[in-house]
């Protein structure tokens, strides 16, 4: 189904707040068919992110609403600190083993109280792809209910890929950012124009350590060594090759390898290779183009999946 001939299709669009932990709430927004919704689709965001990178509600568009248009029943993530005033989330005591303990695990619970639990879709971002790599090693159970991953520029170390990027990661993120984010309480990534949400400061610099190659929690899980044991499903992955100093590509095919040997395909995406554009990673699951670059690749890949 073309998703600009199926924009008046009913949709129905439910939002709800999930209490964590001291009085915090991360949120859970479902997109489904008013009819008899199909398989269940987990998305979960990136860092200094929510869940608007997978759709836009005031227009309907993007790949939550692509999928939900298609009969899937769509659910949306967002971590705790999404919407906060500067105030809370300069008080907010919370980072990546707090997501991936307490936020990930009720999250996905409510998700499973109304959804289908066989042949899962999961679908992350950025490093929201990193986030539920990271979950399914301390859960491997739930890997049994998912059919298929899909990631769109994900990454775990950073990897070399010239000066423009070592001065981006070292001195931009590490010493600029992180310098502001200690003097505010918190990261102002939509000022600062580096992300659609502002991020709590200890969850940012725990990410970051994630890109000088630690991958063991603060209880020793060794995460690097897990993951390698776990039978993973047939994932895809999409890598931007907009801003080529970035190094998604490059940050996608060695976060793969991290997972070792499964069925994995890597789709790179800009006008190089034949694209309408060159989609940033902010883009990727955005944009109107995307329908025909890669959607319709994507759709079928998941309609041929056993």
């Amino acid at each position: 189904m073309s998703y600009k001939s199926a924009l008046s299709a009913s949709i129905v669009k439910e939002r709800l707040n999930i209490p964590v932990a001291n009085q915090q709430f991360a949120h859970l927004l479902r997109i489904h068919p008013e009819q008899a919704s199909g398989q269940a689709v987990f998305m979960l965001h990136g860092l200094m992110d929510d869940a608007s990178c997978f759709h836009d509600a005031d227009t309907q568009t993007g790949l939550a609403y692509v999928l939900a248009r298609e009969g899937y029943d769509v659910y949306l993530a967002e971590l705790r600190g999404r919407h906060l005033d500067t105030k809370s989330l300069s008080n907010l005591a919370f980072g990546v083993e707090e997501a991936l303990v307490e936020d990930l695990p009720k999250l996905v619970a409510t998700m499973n109280k109304t959804a289908q639990l066989e042949k899962q879709i999961w679908i992350g971002q950025g490093f929201g792809s990193l986030l539920l790599a990271k979950y399914l090693a301390r859960n491997p159970e739930k890997l049994t209910n998912i059919q298929t991953l899909v990631h769109f520029s994900p990454f775990r170390e950073s990897q070399p890929t010239g000066a423009v990027k070592s001065f981006w990661v070292n001195w931009v993120h590490r010493r600029g950012v992180n310098l502001l984010g200690k003097l505010l309480g918190y990261i102002p990534a939509i000022k600062l124009k580096l992300g659609r949400s502002n991020e709590s400061l200890n969850f940012y610099q725990e990410a970051l350590c994630c890109l000088n190659g630690t991958w063991q929690s603060k209880d020793n899980f060794d995460y690097l060594s897990e993951v390698k044991k776990l039978d993973w499903p047939p994932s895809l992955y999409f890598a931007s090759l907009h801003r080529s100093w970035r190094g998604s590509e490059t940050d996608a095919r060695a976060f793969m390898f991290d997972l070792g040997d499964h069925n994995a395909r890597l789709i790179k995406l800009g006008r190089r290779v034949g694209n309408q554009k060159n989609y940033k990673r902010s883009e990727l699951c955005l944009h109107e183009t995307a329908e025909q670059d890669y959607y319709p690749l994507l759709l079928n890949w998941l309609k041929e999946l056993p």
